[in-house]
């Protein structure tokens, strides 16, 4: 009968060393995913801290029946924006609703482009600091084709960036 006692009462401490542990490995766990993710909020937060951009120019143009916006924003910010191609612009004409253009290529269709290059200038140069990445002090040329003369309502340009930064131009688009 001793031996009973004795073997129940060792079941009992493994039962109990094995719980503690299943206890304490997952409030570590848990800890170290919430420490993860508090990590990755404060490096998204620094990210839009040291983001800034500033709409350098907004023009329009004709073709027929389609109106394009040619835009240039500067980086003016100290972040490097690595995925541009994430990047949306939202135009805003009047009180029409304001439409949506993901990144793609020059269609005349929802999408919206980039010339490819970011140069230090506005002589269009070719890029040679971080190639496809938009450094600091450097300009983005982007193109938006709309159904609407913008001379006609008032028009607007928002650059939204993947990080949910957002530059609006401030002044008339003009002809150019």
């Amino acid at each position: 009968m001793a031996g009973a006692d004795v073997i129940g009462i060792a079941v009992c401490i493994i039962l109990l060393v094995v719980m503690c542990y299943a206890v304490v490995g997952s409030i570590m766990m848990t800890s170290g995913v919430i420490i993860n993710a508090q990590n990755d909020m404060m490096r998204s937060q620094q990210e839009r801290m040291e983001t800034s951009i500033t709409m350098a120019d907004c023009r329009w143009s004709s073709d027929s029946t389609l109106w394009r916006i040619n835009f240039t924003v500067l980086n003016n910010g100290n972040q490097v924006i690595k995925n541009i191609n994430q990047t949306g612009v939202v135009v805003m004409m009047g009180s029409n609703q304001p439409i949506y253009y993901g990144n793609g290529v020059n269609t005349k269709a929802s999408t919206w482009y980039y010339d490819g290059s970011f140069d230090k200038d506005i002589s269009k140069t070719s890029e040679t600091l971080n190639p496809g990445q938009w450094d600091p002090n450097e300009y983005l040329f982007g193109q938006v084709w709309i159904g609407v003369n913008p001379s006609t309502t008032s028009t607007q340009v928002q650059v939204v960036l993947p990080n949910g930064m957002t530059v609006t131009n401030t002044k008339n688009i003009v002809p150019g």
